[in-house]
């Protein structure tokens, strides 16, 4: 499945391990038709049809190949995010969260726009989606991040303490990282390697002989690879790090080819300064709390409602569905 895109990802709001298959509930003696929608979920009493699934989903499903359309577990992560973005938004309207509806015009205006075109086709799935869908989509959005800010953000409090803790077990006992500038002439052929090693040997520079028999990118820079880590690269690289600063090395074989290595210097990374990191490791811990605290808020949700399916989804409906539009 290709990669999702951060907007899309800000539609499917939240990706926490809930197992929400178990609070399935199938209705029964239910008409699963109503105002020629077909109606897909009851949650708490309230209704949702089989567009507003495939609303929901819409900019993933234009991303999705052939494949994914019959991937069952590509299925329930969308059905599971769909699920938990509706319970989220269920719990704030209970809590009578208010959103700027300033806020949500502007945006809208300019998604509008003739500027903001491509991001509107980005966001929504479609150039065509109009200024009352678009709004309801961006004022669900806001009232889901209000809830989370109200009820998680504003509850975690990452301390200073935790912050050195994580910098001593995983970043002030890391060890610097060597570097080398290295040249390199590379080729297939065995009798072109000892052609380009004779050259060197009689003195010839690198660059020289690297343009006019290396086979790899670099040849055009005169086999030059600028400073690189040993460990970013194949095992054989491990030869050139073995060289002393201006030292050639012989003709090294590899299941690649025929190596010819020049190492100009080395340089170590300095030691990871608890400074430098700081932020870094704060944001990452906050986002830790955050994931934990929305899914122990999701699965408080889930155990306290009511979900009943009255009928499947077919992801292969998708197009016609996202066309079709929704009334709710």
């Amino acid at each position: 499945m290709k990669k999702f895109s951060i907007l899309a990802i800000l539609l499917l709001f939240f990706t926490t391990g809930c197992s929400f298959f178990e609070k399935e509930k199938n209705a029964e003696n239910i008409d699963a038709k109503k105002d020629n929608r077909t109606a897909y979920v009851v949650i708490n009493g309230k209704t949702l049809y089989t567009d507003d699934f495939f609303k929901f989903a819409g900019v993933v499903l234009k991303e999705m190949n052939e494949s994914d359309f019959k991937n069952q577990e590509v299925k329930n992560y969308l059905v599971k995010n769909f699920i938990e973005h509706n319970l989220l938004l269920q719990e704030a309207q209970r809590r009578n969260i208010k959103v700027d509806e300033k806020k949500i015009s502007a945006v809208t205006e300019s998604f509008l726009s003739e500027a903001g075109t491509q991001d509107l086709k980005v966001y929504s799935g479609s150039y065509d989606t109009d200024a009352k869908a678009l709004s309801e989509i961006l004022r669900e959005k806001f009232m889901v991040e209000t809830l989370i800010s109200d009820m998680i953000n504003s509850n975690i409090d990452i301390k200073e303490d935790e912050i050195k803790k994580e910098y001593i077990d995983n970043y002030s006992q890391k060890e610097p990282s060597k570097k080398a500038h290295i040249f390199q002439i590379f080729t297939t052929d065995k009798q072109v390697a000892e052609k380009a090693m004779a050259e060197l040997t009689r003195g010839l520079a690198f660059n020289e002989v690297a343009v006019r028999y290396s086979e790899g990118p670099e040849k055009e820079d005169g086999g030059d690879l600028g400073f690189i880590i040993d460990t970013d690269y194949p095992e054989i690289f491990g030869e050139a790090f073995k060289l002393k600063p201006g030292k050639i090395s012989d003709i090294v074989k590899s299941e690649y080819g025929y190596h010819i290595f020049l190492v100009k210097e080395y340089s170590r990374s300095k030691k990871i300064d608890y400074d430098d990191v700081k932020t870094q490791i704060h944001f990452s811990l906050y986002n830790k709390e955050q994931d934990k605290k929305i899914e122990e808020l999701i699965n408080e949700l889930y155990k306290n409602a009511d979900i009943k399916y009255l009928t499947d989804i077919n992801l292969n409906d998708a197009s016609l569905s996202v066309k079709s539009g929704s009334n709710r």
